[in-house]
């Protein structure tokens, strides 16, 4: 696999101070990102601030407001939606603080006025790679329930993307679409299961879940029910989703992002900001685990692409005269 993304770009700027905004620490897609950002920050003499929303709308905004008292050089989004922000986010833009963002909303590349850009591979691609998986991999009827936290505008794209593309399919069927909060999926998703299950029975033939995350909790009910669903996933290719897959247990396929490479790609970004240069535009594409493709290795780092996007950012950011 040979690098596709920037060759040229500003030499590094040190000594710049980046907060990382998470919205909640229990979603591997953040931590992931998050990883690769403090990796490249280190070759980047950058001070790194990490806080875990945990879920909560109220630490986020807290966090915000602070950053307006503080003014670190950047901020950045993880994971959440930047328009639910936009009058702090404004104040930051008029400090003159740099704000951009990873799945902060619902497409890749910059969001004039909001951000000065978006980290993510293209949601329509995840999702139909995922459609595509289901109607490849099965033989008669499909029935289909979507998980999605209609929270975060990339969420609500995957899913309608999917739905469009099962519709496309004349053997499978939509049966649900269940609006179910990230933060909330613990609490929530085993009487939702169980509520399913009644309604569809043996109709229910596969999960699309926006994230892992609905994976994590669904095992307990679905083996009370004695359910054989296949469960797949639009993203990120968490450590626990791979484990499952690997080990064929309640997860069949993930749509993985190289979120350690994210996480270089938002220091780029950063860099360019800093740099007062453009974003650099590049959008990596998902790609999807199953069992037979989820090598030993990414089972302590993740998906991570064997493209030299280490060297490549690093020879952007350090050039030999």
């Amino acid at each position: 696999m040979e690098w596709d993304g920037p060759v040229s770009g500003p030499a590094a700027e040190p000594g710049r101070s980046v907060w990382f905004l998470a919205s909640d620490l229990r979603n591997g897609g953040v931590v992931g990102v998050y990883r690769g950002l403090a990796e490249a920050g280190r070759l980047l003499g950058w001070r790194l601030t990490l806080l875990d929303g945990q879920g909560q709308r109220s630490s986020l905004l807290q966090f915000l407001e602070s950053a307006q008292r503080e003014r670190p050089a950047a901020v950045a989004l993880g994971g959440f939606d930047a328009q639910e922000f936009l009058p702090q986010i404004q104040r930051l833009h008029a400090q003159g603080v740099i704000v951009l963002g990873w799945h902060a909303g619902e497409k890749p590349g910059p969001l004039p006025g909001v951000l000065f850009t978006n980290i993510s591979t293209s949601p329509l691609a995840a999702a139909q790679a995922a459609a595509d998986y289901i109607v490849a991999s099965s033989r008669g009827p499909v029935g289909v329930v979507l998980f999605t936290d209609s929270r975060f505008a990339i969420a609500t794209a995957k899913t309608r993307q999917a739905v469009r593309q099962l519709q496309a399919c004349q053997r499978c069927k939509v049966l649900a679409v269940e609006d179910i909060s990230l933060a909330q999926v613990q609490q929530l998703l085993p009487d939702k299961v169980a509520e399913l299950y009644q309604r569809h029975g043996k109709a229910w033939t596969h999960s699309i879940g926006i994230n892992d995350l609905y994976y994590d909790s669904i095992g307990h009910p679905l083996g009370k029910l004695n359910a054989s669903i296949v469960n797949i996933s639009l993203g990120d290719g968490s450590l626990s989703a791979m484990r499952r897959i690997r080990a064929g247990l309640m997860q069949e396929a993930t749509i993985a992002e190289p979120l350690h490479l994210h996480g270089w790609q938002m220091a780029d970004e950063l860099n360019r900001a800093f740099a007062g240069q453009p974003p650099s535009l590049y959008i990596t594409q998902p790609h999807l685990l199953v069992k037979r493709t989820i090598r030993d290795s990414y089972l302590s780092i993740g998906y991570d692409p064997d493209n030299g996007y280490r060297r490549a950012y690093a020879a952007i950011w350090f050039p030999r005269h």
